[in-house]
């Protein structure tokens, strides 16, 4: 029967190949490919988002200065990746159609597949993963934070947040949302409060695209002035959000685009970006960019440097492969003060 080498018998992928995988792995999701968040690789334990504001520096000219008249503000929120596995099991003989044309070299029996197969399968392997890390920088949150919240939304019957992507459960850290909801419900003095409270707009459902309109017309106005020329600022929203409101503006008459085009994506002149990820009656408006002035950050680190990705046999007598990746994720708000949000849930400490 005809076998062949997967990865030519090496368990850890390495050069041009891992540079692929590792690259597809992180920046292969919608957040990251529409420049809204900035990733912080190779954090081990902890990492500070330092907050640093300043009290008042202006006073009467003197000689010699008694005191200051205000004082630096130094607080923290921080990044904590948590352990999650992407693991699957699968016949590399399902794959005989894509490695065919590549005519593997050797003996029969110790045949090599070419590494652009390789990859190509793997591609296809972690398929579900690119969508599960895009879903859950938005919609992740652990046990004890869901148990807090509910939907406002009586026709979502099971809540998104915190619940199951296609590839899996959503539980491993809290998401952006969940972390929103956290900071405004918290206490004085706790981290979750650090940064200021998020500017609160709605939080029911956006019944029409008028709606929709009306509710970012109140968004821009809650907006502070210091944050409305950022380079960054931009509208988030999800698809059903952005629907109601493109068919609206078509249907103003003498104004804006007609139904064969689709209206532009800015108001106010501020982009605005639909995603997919984003549980429905959701508007976000915040200085998002992939740099480090953007108040959305993603921690990311591998478990093992040295085992970043394994694919090896099952075991001896199985022709059975299985592919192993092991993360470390969180997501944070540095600045929650900055972001004025409608968002359809409920938080109860």
């Amino acid at each position: 029967m005809p076998t062949f080498s997967f990865n030519q018998g090496a368990q850890d992928y390495n050069g041009e190949v891992l540079d692929d995988i590792l690259t597809y792995a992180i920046q292969e999701n919608e957040t990251y490919k529409e420049g809204l968040i900035h990733i912080k690789p190779g954090i081990q334990k902890r990492y500070a988002l330092p907050l640093l504001q300043s009290g008042k520096i202006i006073q009467d000219h003197v000689a010699t200065p008694v005191q200051s008249v205000g004082n630096f503000d130094w607080t923290q929120r921080t990044l904590e990746p948590n352990d999650f596995m992407v693991y699957i099991e699968f016949n590399p003989r399902d794959y005989e159609e894509y490695y065919k044309e590549f005519q593997p070299v050797n003996n029969l029996v110790f045949r090599e597949l070419d590494p652009r197969v390789q990859a190509a399968m793997i591609h296809e392997v972690l398929a579900k993963k690119d969508a599960y890390i895009d879903h859950a920088i938005w919609c992740s949150a652990k046990a004890a934070t869901k148990a807090k919240i509910t939907a406002n939304n009586p026709q979502e019957t099971v809540l998104e947040i915190g619940g199951d992507d296609e590839a899996g459960a959503m539980k491993y850290f809290d998401g952006a949302i969940a972390r929103l909801l956290a900071n405004g419900a918290a206490a004085a003095n706790t981290e979750d409060a650090k940064g200021g409270k998020f500017i609160a707009a709605g939080t029911g459902v956006l019944a029409s695209g008028q709606a929709v309109r009306t509710e970012m017309y109140a968004m821009w106005r809650a907006c502070p002035a210091k944050l409305r020329k950022r380079p960054g600022l931009c509208w988030l929203m999800d698809y059903n959000t952005w629907d109601m409101y493109d068919q609206y503006m078509s249907d103003q008459v003498q104004k804006y685009t007609d139904d064969r085009k689709e209206n532009e994506h800015r108001f106010r002149g501020k982009r605005i970006i639909p995603l997919v990820a984003l549980p429905e009656n959701t508007i976000l408006l915040g200085n998002f960019t992939t740099g480090k002035e953007s108040n959305l950050w993603m921690g990311v680190d591998y478990a093992s440097d040295e085992n970043v990705l394994i694919v090896d046999k099952l075991q001896a007598n199985s022709e059975l492969y299985f592919m192993k990746m092991i993360l470390k994720m969180d997501v944070n708000i540095v600045k929650p003060a900055e972001v004025v949000a409608h968002l359809p849930y409920t938080y109860t400490p």
